[in-house]
């Protein structure tokens, strides 16, 4: 960690960073997990920032922007570090970032009290729910329950009446569960189990089997999107329970995963606000695939996207935003043709969007992706239940399950 640290920072998009920022020069601040358990999406992040600006060039209106990209070592600890070092040595106006939920919420406090603007790309709920920030805009995620909210309701409407879940311990898995037990419940569905793994477990064996003994209609599933949604999946087939439907949170059917798993997540379902087989980013996607040689993931997704709004908000700008008013700016920015698609912000500064119900299928070269069945229109992170009461009660965990 401190190695990690101590790392030297990397200069991108605009050329060497002066170390400080001009009048004419936007310096963003990017943190992402280069190294660490989740590195892996440190680099997809990294690709989809830098694509942006290799497409439209990094003059904007009156500024040029100029990045400075901190590897957080996947630890909140040096997420924070990195974050001082943009606040204070680079003098960034705004920081992009980091991923985590501990790293996101530690970050973005911080952040608060410097009065820099952080563009958050983590789902964790609470970013912009019980811990929101007026300087803290989710423009890279979707908060995790806010994407399973509809799959909830889709289930239901697809005629399924009963269900098991199985969701990794900790906040992602709880909000995953939450959202879709949530929405389920409350069309008339009924959750007849629910269980948790660890988040370092290697073998999901013993619950894919329990949940293969369960008589439900369908099973929900939300893993964190590593080695444990392969282990799944790979469970899932070797012990029959993909006779049963599954319907997944976004991770466990990210580009990384079919990668690894192959033919057998063929036909599974999940929910996600990003589809790479899908109409709305298909131009995205191609360029991607042009520029790096393959398919891009949801965080690369992300990290455009939050480019795409960045830009949106500084092309017309004569002064410079930052803090609170670069916030507005963004919210107040032609959001209507979005790499999201047609987006708006609510008063809690967590973008409201589409999100699809996809399945795995093989496109015409024989690699895998992921295929819009329905998409849901201007989702909100509160789905349809009033904000005041959703923030009143406690954070979805395992107590709070949203049955």
């Amino acid at each position: 960690m401190a190695l990690a640290a101590c790392a030297p920072s990397s200069s991108l998009g605009g050329g060497t960073s002066t170390g400080g920022s001009s009048a004419d020069t936007f310096k963003v601040g990017v943190l992402a997990p280069m190294t660490g358990f989740v590195s892996a999406i440190g680099k997809d992040l990294q690709q989809g920032w830098d694509l942006y600006w290799k497409q439209k060039g990094t003059k904007i209106g009156h500024f040029t922007i100029d990045t400075v990209l901190e590897d957080d070592a996947s630890s909140a600890d040096t997420a924070l570090t990195k974050a001082a070092r943009l606040v204070k040595e680079e003098k960034v106006d705004v920081v992009v970032g980091p991923v985590l939920a501990n790293q996101a919420l530690a970050v973005g406090d911080y952040l608060d009290r410097q009065g820099v603007a952080n563009l958050a790309q983590s789902s964790a709920d609470d970013v912009t729910q019980r811990k929101e920030s007026p300087l803290v805009l989710r423009t890279g995620a979707m908060a995790g329950s806010q994407t399973t909210f509809p799959g909830g309701k889709w289930a239901y409407d697809k005629g399924f009446r009963t269900a098991a879940t199985l969701c990794v311990d900790y906040a992602f898995g709880w909000e995953s569960c939450g959202g879709f037990v949530s929405a389920f419940t409350s069309a008339g569905g009924k959750v007849t189990q629910q269980l948790w793994y660890p988040g370092d477990a290697t073998d999901l064996s013993t619950y894919v089997t329990q949940l293969a003994s369960q008589k439900v209609d369908m099973v929900f599933v939300g893993t964190a999107g590593g080695t444990d949604s392969s282990n799944f999946l790979r469970s899932a087939s070797d012990f029959g329970l993909l006779k049963t439907p599954i319907l997944t949170n976004c991770c466990t059917l990210d580009q990384a995963i079919l990668q690894d798993v192959g033919d057998i997540a063929l036909g599974i379902r999940s929910v996600s606000y990003y589809a790479e087989g899908g109409d709305r980013q298909a131009s995205f996607v191609k360029a991607f695939e042009k520029e790096y040689g393959v398919i891009p993931s949801v965080y690369a997704m992300g990290a455009y996207a939050t480019a795409q709004l960045l830009a949106a908000a500084l092309a017309d700008a004569d002064a410079k935003p930052t803090g609170k008013k670069l916030v507005s700016a963004i919210k107040g920015a032609d959001l209507s043709d979005t790499v999201w698609g047609k987006v708006s912000f609510d008063d809690h500064n967590n973008i409201v969007g589409p999100v699809m119900v996809r399945e795995v299928a093989k496109r015409s070269d024989g690699k895998l992706w992921n295929t819009v069945v329905k998409q849901y229109e201007d989702v909100s992170q509160f789905w349809d239940y009033d904000p005041k009461e959703f923030l009143a009660s406690p954070p979805f965990s395992t107590t709070r399950t949203g049955k």
